[in-house]
């Protein structure tokens, strides 16, 4: 029962800092930049700080829990993704549709890259 809580109250945190982010990062030209932002910055969270600083540390596994099931589950969001797609492909931009894809796809791995790269560099250093 004490997951469910966990993962709620980092749930809240990742979906309020979700919309602040969402609100302060507009569309461009109809362009979803904000949601495409929050997924990139989410695949770093998710790949530097839930997979690799956290379980260096040896915390609790529901902070593990709490941080990438809540938090960044709730920080992104594949719905809005999808619905963000769509609306470019219904208002004709398929060009930008495209491109929404291809920085989201790419721009995902590139993320999740990055935070495994920085990781093993600090795990290098050490």
């Amino acid at each position: 029962m004490l997951d469910y809580l966990v993962i709620a109250l980092f749930a809240f945190a990742g979906g309020t800092a979700r919309y602040w982010l969402g609100v302060w990062i507009p569309s461009v030209g109809g362009f979803p930049l904000g949601t495409l932002v929050i997924n990139l910055i989410g695949c770093f969270i998710f790949s530097w700080v839930v997979k690799h600083i956290l379980s260096d540390i040896d915390v609790s596994a529901r902070l593990v829990l709490g941080v990438g099931v809540g938090f960044c589950g709730a920080l992104t969001t594949f719905s809005s993704f999808a619905l963000d797609t769509m609306k470019l492909v219904q208002s004709g931009e398929i060009g930008l549709a495209f491109l929404y894809l291809l920085l989201s796809f790419i721009g995902g791995l590139a993320m999740t890259v990055l935070g495994e790269a920085i990781y093993h560099r600090r795990v290098g250093e050490e």
